[in-house]
């Protein structure tokens, strides 16, 4: 029953993300009745439920993530790049599964106002951690009024860290978006402060306050 979950949840999304550039999905998928949540996913293909009778559409969107190769987050840390991963996946897992409990309601109301600006941002959004970062981004992104105090606080007492990074990676040619540390956050900001969505702004900063408020930075977020 599980591997036929796996297997229908996987034609579903491919089918889904084909116009957006993204090869045929291939995934496979293991239980573990130990974990906290119904599913996670593991580096670089699987899926990992809790047990069998999980919703294909959960397993969807653990799919989702496997196609972004959605980075891990420190626990605690609350970030714009963990938002719109979570709220792709659950974006395009109640696409495909118009049943589906959203977990991340946040993730989702972003994810919905910035399609509609574009539907091809979802191939942009999936390749976010390819986006290229220059040392103007890390600089304009720290001077844009727009951005909490939280995330500029958390970047900008390593911004000099976050500076070398970027450097270094220029200089050996490399794109791993895990050698500049919190390069998926500074990406997931050089990306959502584009002036393409600057029209709707205000419907993005509902959910992003809301992100931060319900994860116990109140008010003092903005």
């Amino acid at each position: 029953m599980l591997q036929e979950k796996l297997a229908r949840a996987r034609r579903k999304v491919s089918e889904y993300l084909t116009s957006f550039g993204v090869p045929r999905l291939a995934a496979r998928v293991e239980t573990n009745e130990k974990l906290d949540a119904l599913a996670t996913h593991r580096y670089p293909d699987t899926v990992v439920v809790k047990d069998a009778t999980v919703p294909e559409s959960v397993i969807a969107h653990e799919l989702v993530h496997i196609v972004q190769q959605t980075l891990e987050y420190f626990r605690g840390f609350r970030l714009l790049y963990t938002l719109l991963a979570e709220g792709l996946a659950e974006f395009i897992a109640r696409e495909l599964y118009p049943d589906h409990e959203i977990k991340y309601p946040s993730g989702y109301e972003l994810i919905t106002v910035l399609v509609g600006v574009d539907r091809e941002l979802i191939g942009e959004i999936l390749h976010l951690n390819g986006l290229p970062l220059g040392l103007e981004d890390l600089d304009r992104i720290l001077g844009d009024e727009r951005l909490p105090a939280y995330t500029q606080e958390l970047l900008g007492h390593i911004a000099h860290r976050i500076r070398e990074g970027i450097q270094a990676a220029h200089a050996a040619g490399i794109t791993d978006p895990t050698f500049i540390t919190l390069g998926e956050e500074v990406r997931a900001w050089k990306f959502l402060l584009d002036p393409r969505f600057e029209p709707v702004w205000e419907r993005i900063e509902q959910p992003l306050t809301t992100w931060f408020e319900s994860n116990g930075f109140g008010n003092t977020a903005w």
